[in-house]
């Protein structure tokens, strides 16, 4: 809440419209599309140029990247925090959080939730920080 967020296309399609009290930026090769609501960047470069824009406008202090995979994985090589979610479970399909060099994090905080009333499967909150 309170900052941009950058997305790719399909993240922002599944969802269907912006999210309340946040700017979404939609990263997509289509150079014809547009949804109401949203800014459009067409490589990585813009969006963060765009994110850093509305991030300095909203008095946020950073930019949230929410997926998709392939966002995550342009996204990684750049990022300073990761909040990661790992959920106990082995679903079918083929999108994933790209793999990554945790050796170049430290874990900040973990957090482990049982499966719950309005939980599916047990999960963990994992933050983690760049190494200098």
């Amino acid at each position: 809440m309170g900052k941009p967020m950058i997305m790719g296309r399909k993240t922002f399609e599944s969802i269907g419209k912006p999210l309340p009290g946040r700017e979404t930026i939609v990263l997509t090769r289509d150079a014809g599309f547009a949804a109401e609501g949203v800014h459009v960047a067409h490589s990585w470069d813009e969006a963060v140029a765009k994110g850093a824009e509305l991030a300095a406008r909203m008095g946020a202090d950073s930019v949230a990247v929410v997926g998709g995979a392939e966002i995550y994985a342009l996204a990684l090589p750049h990022v300073q925090s990761i909040f990661l979610t790992e959920v106990r479970v082995a679903p079918e399909g083929d999108a994933v959080f790209p793999d990554f060099d945790r050796s170049q994090f430290r874990e900040t905080r973990r957090e482990d939730h049982p499966k719950g009333p309005d939980d599916e499967h047990p999960f963990t909150f994992i933050d983690l920080e760049r190494r200098p």
